[in-house]
């Protein structure tokens, strides 16, 4: 049952909406280091001589490997130590490896740097959704995490802005390696990542200011104080309630799959079938992703919700009709010949894409105890993590080179790729809606 708890009981909304800002920082400049190497896919591949396969793995595998296998221990340590402090550290070093990315000589030096981006990454999720969950109650928290995975769209917008007009000063259009500064073995896409990725240590500086919020405790479930909830508790608490994690960690993994695929490619896509160059298709798209994010996520937490003081299981209503509307739109935007028309598309595709995600966040925080919250978020975000950032830019990668070939395949790839994972994440949305509605009753 989804906790009962009063006003009073969280922090007064100053303080609140500062924390809430501050994380909302450090996902911009999460998204931003994650990002930002989705603009640089064609300078990569033509200095390293690789496939798309093989840079979707710099896309995806080699950011989630280490993501996934840390999420676990990270949860247990948001559970039971200092949230912000845990967020410090991973700002600080996912920043410290993406601009490392930028020194890298070779693929597997690349992949390397990509790994180390995807540990420090890892804490941000479960430390934030645990603060937001203690910080927010529940008839405000589906606006409050909306705004904070706005983040997400601000971020990949941001980085595709930035990064187009990073790479554009410094190589002219032109991706061959260049002197600037002295410095003669750098590429432009090279210095994209160095100056992308230490303006996060200022954000890892500024987590300092955050007034970590009390953990609220329920007087029926979880009364152990400021004790570490054993694990063998969460694990019987998670299968007891199976019925509710099975269809809502597979409808989000899905649409999560949806999103990494279509977002990986997006740049790729307007280069190679609309001719836009590098700098062109940042600024377009980051555009394009920054608005249907807006409308996504702040208004789609906004609506969340209203529809869930409404009616019952509301939360649920609105990820299943999201995932159901963003299919179209996602046929639409490889169908159309005209450039701007397919950015339409592609901008209102993304934002129903990225609205079921704070909702289904939302979900997971109501339902679950505090002192398991850290632990099973991260498990959540490990899931989700699995499916969609590993696999997402692959799949649509495989499906080019196996089925397509050539550069304009990208386009037949996403056009069977993303309509088909939101199907799927729209038939789980509709598995989910009683046992979330016999919770919320």
């Amino acid at each position: 049952m989804i906790e009962e708890k009063i006003e009073s009981d969280f922090p007064e909304p100053k303080i609140a909406w500062t924390t809430l800002s501050i994380l909302f920082l450090a996902y911009i400049s999460s998204f931003v280091d994650r990002q930002i190497i989705g603009l640089l896919v064609e300078p990569i591949k033509a200095d390293f001589q690789i496939s798309d396969t093989e840079v979707s793995l710099l896309l995806g595998l080699s950011f989630a490997i280490f993501y996934c296998l840390v999420a676990l221990p990270i949860g247990r340590l948001v559970d039971t130590h200092s949230r912000k402090k845990i967020v410090a550290v991973g700002i600080t070093l996912w920043s410290f490896m993406t601009a490392l990315c930028g020194l890298a000589q070779n693929y597997a030096q690349l992949f390397l740097a990509r790994i180390g981006v995807g540990v420090g990454e890892a804490t941000l999720g479960p430390a934030a959704y645990s603060m937001l969950a203690d910080s927010f109650p529940p008839k405000k928290l589906g606006l409050a995490m909306g705004i904070f995975n706005m983040g997400t769209a601000v971020g990949a917008g941001l980085a595709l802005i930035i990064g187009g007009s990073i790479i554009s000063f410094v190589t002219e259009n032109n991706v061959g390696r260049i002197s600037l500064f002295g410095i003669e073995f750098l590429s432009g896409w090279q210095w994209v990542f160095i100056l992308v990725g230490l303006p996060g240590l200022f954000i890892a500086a500024l987590t300092m200011l955050i007034k970590e919020p009390e953990r609220i405790i329920t007087q029926t479930t979880n009364t152990h104080g400021s004790q570490p909830v054993p694990i063998t508790e969460v694990k019987t608490f998670f299968l007891e309630n199976l019925d509710f994690h099975l269809p809502h960690h597979s409808a989000v993994s899905f649409s999560n799959l949806a999103l990494v695929g279509i977002n990986s490619w997006v740049s790729v896509y307007f280069i190679r079938i609309h001719g836009w160059s590098l700098s062109e298709a940042g600024f377009y798209i980051g555009i394009s992703i920054i608005l249907g994010g807006l409308m996504g996520l702040v208004a789609g937490g906004w609506l969340s919700d209203k529809l869930s003081i409404r009616f019952i299981g509301g939360k649920a209503i609105f990820c299943l009709f999201c995932a159901l509307l963003a299919i179209p739109f996602a046929a639409l935007f490889t169908l159309t010949e005209n450039p701007f028309n397919a950015l339409i598309f592609f901008g209102l595709s993304y934002g129903f894409m990225v609205a079921p995600i704070p909702s289904a966040a939302a979900m997971l925080q109501e339902t679950t105890p505090n002192r398991m919250r850290g632990t099973l978020s991260a498990f959540y975000l490990l899931v989700i993590s699995i499916i969609g950032l590993a696999l997402g830019a692959t799949i649509v990668a495989i499906l080019n080179d196996t089925f397509f070939g050539g550069d304009t395949g990208i386009r037949q790839a996403l056009l069977i790729a993303i309509p088909a994972f939101n199907l799927l994440a729209a038939f789980f949305y509709f598995k989910l809606l009683k046992p979330y509605k016999k919770r919320c009753s």
